[in-house]
């Protein structure tokens, strides 16, 4: 037996060791933390925070066997901590043991039922076992937790819309009845109780991300809980009449390939069509058909597509019809930047960067033709000068053609390169490839334009760690005009649906949602930002909050729409460059729309009028919107 003495001496000794381990931890240091952590153990084998902290070391190192052992032990040590449950399960999963996992998480869930992230993975768990139902109810409980959680919405409509592929009829009943069934069931992750409000809010969210089929099963179980309810049935026919035009549109574009199979435009807008059911195989063999027939199109602005074809690992079949068209067009530039995109998206950078380089060439002899005779000896750009960062649909494509055409300005072969906000893993190196080389002696300003950077403040903190003098050129348009123009953008490429008044009326209800921080719904994915994209005053104060007041240029769209030439010389002189004028300053992607109605416009008038007062009284200046 242990005397008084050699007790506290032991319990020293087991303290000093479990504290160096931490510090290891901290350092990254995984070995010798694991090895602290062990010895900890062996001298106190009911030390369970040991036990714990091992697990998830080893669960780093992907040690998944250790992993379930440690967190085993730590559970039989103190069975009432949720976290030691959920990492389990996740070791579990990694070890496709789903009905062990779905055990370890439904432990963690009595436990800690509100945790959002277990009902994830109990869902995920369920859906390797074919139990559907199982996991849609538990991703609809993460989904109750967390409702900006996007991906517990996308796996309900995605499973949903698996299940019904043969027909919803029989679908719907097994979910009815399911909600039926919520009072004689105990545990909370197992049901959702009869709540109206929470279906008519999770069918709207899913009918906004086009998973109809799932919209439909939930209108019809909120009916059910109440089936006298006029504005459900309402709002069950609307989603059954979209699903119909949806089904007819399919139909209409399927035959205008059979009367003509070499229209691009046709195959596109299938493409959209079955994308929208959900159909993805056949969406990608439509969008394979489109690029095809218009290899040539900028490629950087379908990255729905892109996402798509990668998705159901088609970008094999992508690659070979680049490269195919690059040995019939060897000197198209179009063709080697696309390829490059469809390589990034693959992860082969290298490759990627090669092909911008070609690009880089092939556009010499038009934009910079002195060149050509030292074209071998031209090196990539390595500093950034200039970043065009907003606001979208405000004259940003515009300004960045005029700049682009002075001798002392070298911009990005592509427009809009969200390196900064969720690309910056690639590295400068691919970010540079983007740009013509230059001469080792060529005296320039390196910028592009990526308009959606205003909207994202991550950038911010992003560009400040590489490049804290860059200059930053904002175009702000009346915020009403700029949603109408955004909003006529993606009708016209078919990502929108709705009317302009459905659409206005769903995001203003989502920015007045009091149960989100305000912050979180201006970033919120789900939304278009048609609203959320013009509250300058917010993005802006981001962006002050890293860079100085004096490395920004805030410009009105409506002053550079009437004399270009005057507010690009503007441009010019806040960069510190010679004035440049051009024979002809065209507005590009400008088009016509219909206008909106009078009660429309005051409302978001009404809407606006704070928020842009609160940006003049920022900025020191009126904008007269």
């Amino acid at each position: 037996m242990l005397n008084r003495s050699s007790l506290e001496k032991s319990e020293n000794s087991v303290s000093a060791l479990y504290k160096q381990a931490e510090v290891f931890r901290q350092q990254k240091n995984w070995e010798e933390a694991i090895a602290l952590y062990q010895k900890t153990i062996e001298l106190d084998p009911n030390f369970s925070w040991a036990y714990h902290q091992l697990g998830d070391l080893f669960s780093q190192q992907n040690q998944w066997i250790e992993a379930i052992e440690v967190y085993r032990q730590a559970i039989a040590l103190n069975p009432d901590f949720s976290w030691s449950y959920h990492n389990l399960g996740t070791a579990l999963i990694q070890q496709q043991q789903w009905s062990e996992a779905i055990l370890a998480y439904s432990k963690a869930l009595e436990l800690n039922p509100t945790f959002c992230w277990s009902y994830y993975y109990l869902g995920e768990a369920y859906a390797q076992e074919k139990n559907w139902l199982e996991a849609v109810f538990s991703h609809i409980c993460a989904w109750k937790q967390k409702p900006d959680l996007l991906a517990s919405l996308n796996r309900i409509g995605e499973i949903i819309n698996q299940q019904s592929q043969a027909g919803l009829e029989a679908v719907i009943p097994q979910y009815c009845s399911r909600v039926d069934q919520a009072s004689s069931l105990s545990q909370e992750q197992k049901f959702l109780p009869p709540d109206v409000e929470l279906y008519i809010r999770l069918a709207k969210d899913l009918e906004q991300n086009h998973y109809e089929y799932a919209a439909i099963i939930f209108y019809q179980i909120a009916l059910s809980i109440q089936p006298d309810n006029v504005e459900i049935e309402q709002q069950l026919n609307a989603i059954l009449e979209q699903k119909l035009a949806l089904e007819q549109e399919i139909e209409k574009y399927s035959l205008e390939i059979q009367l003509n199979s070499n229209n691009p435009e046709s195959y596109y807008n299938l493409g959209i069509a079955l994308s929208r059911q959900q159909r993805t195989h056949e969406a990608v063999n439509a969008y394979l058909n489109f690029l095809e027939l218009k290899l040539d199109i900028f490629l950087w602005n379908y990255q729905n597509i892109v996402d798509l074809i990668a998705h159901n690992n088609s970008l094999d079949t992508a690659i070979n019809l680049y490269h195919q068209a690059i040995a019939k067009q060897p000197k198209s530039c179009i063709l080697y930047l696309n390829l490059a995109v469809l390589l990034t998206q693959k992860g082969d950078l290298s490759s990627a960067i090669q092909y911008n380089y070609i690009a880089g060439q092939k556009i010499i002899p038009k934009f910079r033709p002195q060149w050509q005779l030292i074209a071998n000896t031209l090196k990539p750009v390595n500093h950034l000068d200039f970043l065009i960062i907003g606001s979208q649909k405000g004259g940003t494509t515009s300004l960045n053609y005029y700049l682009s055409e002075h001798p002392n300005v070298i911009s990005s072969m592509i427009k809009e390169i969200p390196f900064w906000s969720h690309q910056i893993h690639r590295g400068l190196e691919w970010y540079f490839s983007h740009f013509l080389p230059i001469p080792s002696d060529y005296n320039c300003l390196v910028g592009e334009a990526t308009p959606m950077h205003f909207n994202s403040p991550e950038v911010a903190e992003n560009l400040v760690n590489f490049f804290p003098k860059v200059k930053l050129i904002i175009l702000l348009r009346n915020p009403i005009n700029r949603a109408i123009s955004h909003y006529y953008h993606w009708l016209s490429l078919k990502w929108e649906s709705r009317s302009f008044e459905e659409a206005i009326q769903w995001e203003l209800e989502q920015l007045q949602d009091e149960t989100i921080d305000f912050w979180t719904k201006l970033t919120n994915p789900k939304l278009q930002g048609y609203l959320a994209k013009g509250l300058y005053i917010y993005f802006l104060e981001k962006w002050m909050n890293v860079f100085p007041k004096e490395q920004f240029l805030i410009l009105k769209s409506e002053d550079f729409y009437a004399n270009s030439d005057q507010v690009t010389t503007q441009v010019l002189e806040f960069l510190g460059l010679p004035e440049y004028h051009l024979s002809n300053y065209h507005q590009y992607n400008t088009r016509p729309y219909p206008p909106i109605s009078e009660s429309t416009y005051a409302r978001l008038q009404t809407y606006f009028q704070p928020y842009n007062q609160q940006l003049e009284q920022f900025l020191g200046f009126h904008f007269n919107w």
